[in-house]
């Protein structure tokens, strides 16, 4: 039996239908970018040789997406920039004719409606936001009972015993101070500078900004700690592991008579086509993730392009303190596609520790 049958049939006993679903979904919801990928391509492209994919062609597709995004983002901007025409012509009229009353009537509910279409658009974005990463939470809970198990089969009883626990109640933390905390101050943060915007003083701006620095310093801190535990635990199973697997593959090598050697071959066999297909599954989970990340980044990165130059336009021609409350809220957007990064970041570093454990099981 060549490692080709030993793959396809090991392959076969595996449950990958529902990461196939969710990439599958993901292509679809991206426009086709990535369709038609799947984990028996990705082993089978790495053994021949092929690359995975057109760098070329997926640039292109971003940068399509992007433009498409900016496009579907442009009627807030019209919008917004058009009610602070309006605000504008109120507060001249006023200092012509000298009814402040009126026009400061007619500010503030110009004021709510900018407030209206900020937060609409801010929900949306919270929501685009939470459910990526919810995604990609999903998708880390479908793959540790994948992959956890085959390291197990490779050899890797150490690092399988020790990562499994420290793995999932790493990301089940993360997913928990990420769904509670941290996104919900980051709405809380835009809220207030929502509202400060319809005074002429800063009562609330200095908070707001702060709540928002401290659940991106958080979500820094929670990827730091979570990652650099797992690394640690990752270096010192793989040594275990190497020197146990080791130790097997000589003992059955030189004190098994006639067929010793032949049977340490065929566990070489074994260890690599079950250390190709954690590889190959490892891999698709990375690109799974990386697309995961990418299209909402995408779109929320548009959203907050959008919000700085309509924040830049308003200025010279309506009230500052709306145009810096339009800016503000594009931070507020970017700091949601930075929470975003870094929730994505460690379950890179999650799967890359995986894939480097793997090889360390293998060492002759």
């Amino acid at each position: 039996m060549d490692y080709q049958s030993i793959i396809a049939e090991q392959l076969q006993q595996l449950n990958l239908g529902e990461l196939q679903d969710i990439m599958n979904e993901t292509a679809r919801s991206s426009n086709g970018i990535f369709s038609g990928m799947s984990i028996e391509d990705v082993i089978y492209s790495a053994l021949n040789g092929q690359p995975l994919f057109n760098s070329q062609v997926i640039i292109s597709s971003m940068m399509d997406l992007f433009l498409y995004e900016i496009k579907s983002s442009l009627l807030l901007g019209v919008e917004l920039i058009l009610i602070c025409i309006v605000t504008g012509l109120l507060t001249n009229l006023s200092n012509s004719f000298g009814e402040k009353t009126v026009s400061n009537l007619g500010i503030i509910v110009c004021s709510c409606f900018v407030i209206a279409l900020c937060l609409k658009n801010f929900s949306y974005t919270y929501e685009l936001c939470a459910d990526s990463l919810h995604t990609m939470t999903l998708t880390m809970q479908l793959l540790l009972p994948i992959l956890i198990p085959l390291l197990i089969s490779m050899g890797g009883f150490t690092s399988g015993s020790i990562l499994n626990p420290v793995i999932v109640g790493s990301i089940t933390m993360f997913n928990t101070v990420l769904q509670k905390f941290i996104l919900p101050a980051i709405f809380i943060s835009s809220i207030f500078i929502l509202i400060n915007s319809m005074t002429d003083r800063d009562y609330v701006h200095k908070l707001a900004v702060f709540i928002r620095g401290i659940a991106t310093f958080a979500t820094g801190l929670c990827v730091t700690f979570f990652a650099g535990l797992t690394v640690i635990q990752g270096f010192v199973s793989k040594s275990a592991d190497g020197i146990l697997i080791n130790t097997a593959r000589y003992s059955i090598n030189n004190f098994v008579p006639i067929v010793g050697g032949f049977a340490a071959d065929s566990i070489d066999m074994v260890l690599s086509c079950m250390g190709i297909i954690k590889n190959g599954i490892s891999i698709f989970g990375v690109i799974l993730i990386i697309v995961l990340l990418a299209i909402p980044l995408l779109k929320i990165l548009a959203i907050a392009f959008l919000y700085k130059v309509t924040a830049i336009i308003i200025e010279p021609i309506g009230n500052k303190q709306i145009s810096n409350c339009i800016n503000e809220m594009g931070n507020s957007v970017i700091s949601m596609a930075v929470v975003m990064f870094l929730g994505a970041l460690m379950f890179l570093i999650f799967l890359t520790i995986i894939i480097g454990i793997g090889g360390g099981s293998l060492i002759r």
